[in-house]
């Protein structure tokens, strides 16, 4: 869980300038038995703008028998800190 949430938030620290804070969580799903070594994480965002970004987060693990199966899911939303927004008159 913990590789998840921090990958979601080192994507959305690189895209949103100043610091972040996480706002939501959409979704969070873990299958057992996986330890962060065992895992592949992938992440990209689906809703961005200059103050949020809402970014998914996809763990896979390998199966027996070759491939690989879904390990856990996440959706998460990061907004910029309510002091270095910058408004438009």
């Amino acid at each position: 869980m913990a590789l998840m949430a921090d990958t979601a938030a080192a994507w959305a620290s690189a895209r949103l300038p100043g610091g972040v804070r996480l706002s939501a969580c959409e979704s969070f799903r873990l299958a057992g038995g996986f330890g962060a070594g065992d895992v592949e994480v992938e992440s990209w965002a689906v809703v961005e703008d200059r103050q949020s970004v809402t970014v998914s987060v996809f763990a896979t693990a390998p199966q027996h028998g070759g491939g690989r199966r879904m390990a856990g899911s996440g959706r998460f939303t990061f907004t910029t800190l309510p002091s270095e927004r910058k408004f438009r008159a």
